[in-house]
């Protein structure tokens, strides 16, 4: 994802933020950079999974918390709020950029970057019954079922905008599955999608494919290995895309500080 930002661990033009909260942090890896980055910010990484590491920047540090609970920070908090890839743990997106607003100091901003569940082509190497692609449309389905919306640059600066943020902005970039591209950057950062590709099909599909949608284990083992193969071959010149919407909580009564 840095690679695809040319670098940079975030859009939002943030510049010395005192406080900073990433909601999802998974491994905590974007938090412990970002605490490196402003060694001088409080970092905060929230999950439910306690599996982050206990070493890092004294400035950084992780707590177990539900982001789809209330939250326990007080209001008008954190100059940046931040989180990336993790809508398929939101079951109330309203809740969540309500919390985010509610958090965020005044003038401060939010940002959410995602994967948008989809893969395409744009030269017909991509067939009808690609694997990758059917992995894709069962995923969907899946959280489809579970309630679980996969939001769209669209969906996102509507809902950002209906609690009251501002300053609405939207970055997306293409991520090629495999190194095919000519162009180097991204003949690099298709090696890095491919290699995460290799585990990524049974990790997020078993478990959903069995339990959500009742599917036998051995085809779900099947669809998730097709969709392995698929992006292995690299004749199958298929790409994602990956977003990041920005905003800005106003500074107060909805006016710009001035400088």
């Amino acid at each position: 994802m840095r690679l695809a930002w040319d670098g940079s661990l975030h859009i939002a033009p943030i510049e010395k933020p005192q406080r900073i909260l990433d909601v999802g942090t998974g491994t905590g890896i974007w938090a412990l950079d970002i605490a490196e980055q402003f060694p001088m910010a409080e970092v905060i990484g929230t999950d439910p999974s306690p599996i982050q590491p206990n070493c890092g920047p004294a400035n950084c540090r992780f707590q177990v918390d539900d982001a789809m609970l209330d939250w326990t920070f007080k209001e008008n908090y954190f100059d940046y709020v931040h989180a990336t890839n993790f809508s398929s743990g939101v079951s109330d997106w309203n809740h969540l950029v309500s919390e985010m607003i509610r958090c965020t100091a005044p003038g401060g901003y939010m940002e959410i970057s995602e994967h948008r569940m989809s893969v395409h082509c744009d030269d017909g190497t991509m067939k009808p019954d690609n694997g990758t692609k059917a992995f894709i449309e069962t995923l969907r389905t899946t959280l489809v079922k579970m309630g679980r919306l996969h939001p769209d640059v669209e969906f996102l600066k509507t809902l950002l905008a209906k609690v009251g943020f501002e300053d609405i902005h939207a970055k997306q970039v293409k991520e090629p599955v495999g190194p095919w591209p000519k162009d180097p950057k991204m003949k690099s950062l298709g090696a890095m999608v491919l290699l995460n590709a290799d585990t990524y099909a049974e990790s997020l599909g078993m478990a959903a494919f069995t339990r959500v949608l009742g599917v036998d284990p051995e085809k779900a083992h099947g669809i998730c290995n097709a969709a392995r193969l698929a992006t292995r071959n690299k004749n199958n010149h298929m790409y994602g895309r990956y977003y990041s919407v920005y905003s800005r909580k106003p500074a107060a009564e909805g006016k710009i500080p001035e400088n």
